[in-house]
Parts: structure tokens; sequence; C-alpha cells
């Protein structure tokens, strides 16, 4: 839940971290940072649920 939540926050930390490394997976002009940037918060989003639901579960 941490993990996901800590991805929302930093999500264009993350994705300015990713572009100096090189790390890009696609360098395409196609998909701009905002775009990115969008993709990582809900990647965030859902394992913060996930990890809700599953303590949810847990109790």
């Amino acid at each position: 839940m941490a993990l996901g939540l800590a991805g929302v926050r930093y999500a264009p930390a993350i994705v300015a971290a990713q572009h100096r490394q090189g790390m890009t997976p696609v360098e395409d002009d196609a998909i701009s940072g905002t775009d990115r940037i969008r993709v990582t918060k809900g990647t965030g989003l859902v394992v913060a649920s996930l990890g809700v639901v599953l303590l949810a579960y847990w109790l």
C-alpha cells in the first residue's frame, strides 16, 4: 500500500529520474511526459488499492 502511495506522490520525480537515466522504454514523441506521469500515478493507485483490499481481507 505504501509503495502505491509513494508512486502517486512522487510520479513526476520518478518519470524525471527515468528520463535522466535513459530508462524510458519508448523514445517516441507520441508519449509525452504528462502521459508518463499519468500512467505512473495510475499504477500507484492500482497498487495502493490492491494493498487496501489485501489488508481488508487479512483483517
